[in-house]
């Protein structure tokens, strides 16, 4: 009888280590659903920063980079030295998304962060960005002729332009 409970015991101790390690090799972060292939969505009333009503079909014109920041996001102000390279080095469209953030706030970030968007639309309840399939900030959507075809979960920086973005231009 000893001789069995301390069979199963060790059983249980190696199903034990052989379960955390297979733990270990486990992404510690769920692959997150992009919306590429999708087209953006429509209906909704977006205003500019500075009160100004957007068409819709702005966005839906040619490459444009759609980058969701707010004030309030530390990874947004890592990226946004870089979102300012960008918007100078590449032909291309660089509009923000300003998420779940006060008005004030958002201008004043960007007055004393430079703005390195043509503009940004302002999502203060963040119904825009859910729709769109946002799930925090930062995220990035690079837009050809409307299709979403490359959708970033996280900081856009030299490395993740270079291997997921470059390649379009």
């Amino acid at each position: 009888m000893k001789k069995t409970i301390v069979v199963l015991t060790a059983a249980l101790l190696v199903a034990l280590v052989w379960f955390f390690a297979l733990s270990l090799n486990t992404p510690k972060i769920s692959n997150v659903k992009t919306q590429e292939g999708k087209s953006l969505p429509s209906g909704f009333e977006l205003i500019k920063l500075n009160g100004e009503k957007i068409e819709e079909t702005e966005l839906n014109e040619g490459m444009v980079l759609l980058n969701v920041w707010a004030s309030w996001c530390i990874t947004c102000l890592v990226e946004h030295r870089f979102l300012k390279e960008l918007s100078n080095t590449y032909n291309i469209d660089v509009i923000g998304i300003n998420y779940k953030d006060k008005l004030g706030d958002a201008i004043k970030y960007l007055d004393k962060n430079g703005d390195p968007y043509i503009y940004s639309i302002h999502d203060y309840d963040g119904k825009y960005a859910l729709k769109l399939g946002v799930t925090g900030a930062p995220e990035t959507f690079l837009l050809i002729d409307g299709e979403i075809v490359k959708h970033r979960v996280g900081e856009v920086n030299q490395q993740v332009w270079d291997e997921e973005f470059s390649h379009f231009f």
